[in-house]
């Protein structure tokens, strides 16, 4: 990011016509614009990493995930629940907006709504979602016969011990 004004001003004065680089260049060669883009930048980089690795999770193959996606999505809620409401994102970051000089709450007030924007998208999509129930029901396995490694050394007859599982589903 620290080449970035200097790159685009080069490409602005190689073609002064070009509206979209003239605007670019702009904003980037304003000290105070520039923070505010550096700090939404380290803003998305740190909290958009949870969203990431869930992504990761829920695209995986051939892996014994499938009774854990309903934790993976309590954790996910609880994860967007804590920021929606926060009043702090990690000292690097109120450092980052204190060195440019703006104030923390208003740039906070601004991450608690993207905070609020993701959940209610969470909440209007997977609390509808027509396999939730199936993910809960699933989560009563017990996790001592849930391996990562090898699907042969698995034996499906132990679930039958759980007697939760099969209440849940008949």
């Amino acid at each position: 990011m620290i080449y970035w004004p200097n790159f685009f001003k080069e490409e602005f004065n190689n073609d002064k016509k070009h509206n979209t680089l003239a605007a670019i260049n702009s904003y980037l060669q304003n000290e105070r614009e520039l923070g505010i883009i550096t700090i939404y930048l380290n803003f998305i980089s740190s909290y958009a990493n949870e969203f990431i690795q869930d992504l990761d999770f829920f695209q995986q193959l051939k892996k014994p995930v499938f009774p854990l996606v309903e934790l993976r999505l309590q954790h996910l809620t609880a994860y967007i629940e804590t920021y929606r409401n926060s009043n702090d994102f990690g000292p690097s970051l109120e450092d980052l907006i204190s060195q440019y000089q703006f104030n923390t709450n208003e740039f906070y007030a601004i991450f608690r709504t993207a905070f609020e924007v993701a959940y209610n998208k969470f909440v209007a999509h997977i609390s509808n979602h027509p396999s939730l129930q199936l993910f809960n029901a699933c989560q009563v396995f017990n996790p001592k016969y849930i391996h990562a490694g090898d699907l042969l050394r698995k034996n499906i007859r132990q679930y039958g011990v759980n007697k939760e599982f099969f209440k849940s589903i008949g």
